[in-house]
């Protein structure tokens, strides 16, 4: 089958559809979860609706809750013992990864919008930054992290497909530690919401 267009593909199958991409749980091994639906819907006479759709049963997201539970856990061991607030890049390996398997099963969950991939992002260059590694330079252009992982079916090829461009612009820096600390600086929450309502050209 050779589809070019939405026609082309509706035509194809004969009517509306959506398949199901899949990840493999690190939590359960020999499971499956379901990712992501992505659709193909007809809208009146030469219209389509091509997007994706998280399905939101209570059955996966009790699967997702466990596997991300896993995953955490996995990244906080990671860091125990001699990794624990090192500035030495190569033992921090472990961490950088445990960091991508968190991240690859949040894109794959992903509850909240469209948004929630740049959650998720946020949160891996966050928890990098709390482990003494700063990303210094940008995504390369026309990738973007969340599909990724949502088109791949383990942690480990995420992991590879990532590691490429993101490992190497990581800097070991502890700069962030001279910064005021948060709870002192924004002491109520009518002062961090401020903080996070207030922009300037």
């Amino acid at each position: 089958m050779l589809a070019d267009t939405c026609s082309d593909l509706h035509k194809s199958v004969g009517e509306d559809f959506w398949v199901s991409t899949w990840c493999r749980s690190m939590a359960s091994e020999g499971k499956q979860l379901e990712g992501t639906r992505i659709t193909l819907l007809k809208s009146g006479e030469r219209g389509f609706d091509f997007a994706i759709r998280t399905p939101c049963t209570p059955s996966r997201w009790n699967e997702f809750d466990i596997e991300m539970a896993t995953a955490w856990e996995a990244l906080c061991n990671a860091y125990c013992g001699e990794a624990y607030g090192s500035s030495d890049f190569n033992a921090l390996e472990n961490v950088r990864d445990a960091i991508l398997r968190m991240t690859y099963y949040w894109y794959n969950f992903m509850p909240l919008s469209r948004g929630s991939a740049v959650v998720g992002f946020v949160v891996l260059l966050g928890l990098c930054l709390a482990a003494n590694m700063e990303f210094t330079e940008n995504v390369p252009e026309g990738l973007q992290v969340d599909w990724e992982a949502i088109l791949t079916f383990d942690p480990d090829s995420f992991m590879e497909s990532v590691k490429k461009w993101l490992y190497p612009n990581l800097k070991v820096t502890t700069s962030w530690k001279d910064y005021p600390d948060v709870a002192s600086t924004l002491s109520t929450t009518g002062s961090v919401i401020a903080a996070l309502s207030t922009y300037n050209n």
